[in-house]
């Protein structure tokens, strides 16, 4: 029998301290502590900062974070991402199409703070790039709202409510602005930083219909068999 996947969400995510030789790919811890320093100062001189999605104790700066210039080699990271390998994955010509930063802030989450069920309205893609964490402070979230059974069911790993990914130093997650997310209570003494990110494209050419179109691409690239046991075979 055939399986196929017909509205899959896509989220990229690469971590970028892996990459810290290639200045064009990646960073180092020491920008990371850098990062975090200057967070606090941030902090420090808006020690209220703004309440949007976050909960309970959780601090958020205003969208300063893309014009500060200390994250300006983070920014220009999180672009080039897009740019190379984001718009080819949805066939938009780089000559035609390109990715900017549109607003960015900081995040502190501490002890029992959470952020609540949202989206990212006004934008295209968005995304979260971890500083500091550990891992056990909280997962970010991936909620699907499409209700995919109406009856009773027992529950199976192939039909999930939600998806998590656990923080990391360096990690940087991509994803389409619809995409219901939240993040989960941190439960420790420790405090993790994060910055998120929506991000705004821009067409450059005559015609805006040109975009989108894979010249090679298969309508059945997410459809594969499945075998005795219920596994897929790819």
């Amino acid at each position: 029998m055939a399986v196929r996947l017909m509205f899959p969400t896509y989220v990229f995510h690469r971590n970028l301290l892996e990459y810290e030789d290639d200045e064009r790919r990646g960073c180092s811890k020491n920008y990371l502590n850098l990062l975090k320093n200057e967070i606090d100062q941030i902090r420090t001189n808006d020690p209220e900062g703004r309440r949007i999605s976050n909960a309970y104790t959780g601090w958020q700066s205003h969208d300063i974070i893309q014009d500060h210039p200390a994250f300006q080699k983070l920014m220009r990271l999180i672009v080039q991402t897009v740019n190379d390998e984001i718009l080819p994955f949805h066939a938009l010509d780089k000559k035609h199409w390109k990715v900017d930063m549109g607003n960015s802030w900081a995040n502190i989450n501490d002890k029992t703070a959470w952020n609540k069920p949202h989206l990212h309205n006004g934008c295209w893609y968005s995304g979260v790039f971890y500083i500091k964490a550990d891992g056990d402070e909280g997962d970010l979230v991936f909620i699907d709202r499409d209700t995919k059974v109406v009856a009773d069911f027992p529950p199976s790993a192939r039909t999930p409510c939600s998806f998590n990914f656990t923080p990391q130093p360096g990690e940087l997650v991509l994803f389409p602005s619809g995409a219901m997310h939240m993040v989960e209570p941190n439960l420790t003494n420790k405090d993790r930083y994060s910055i998120s990110f929506n991000l705004v494209h821009e067409f450059r050419g005559k015609d805006i219909r040109s975009g989108g179109q894979h010249k090679d691409w298969n309508p059945d690239e997410f459809v594969f068999d499945i075998d005795p046991q219920g596994n897929p075979i790819f």
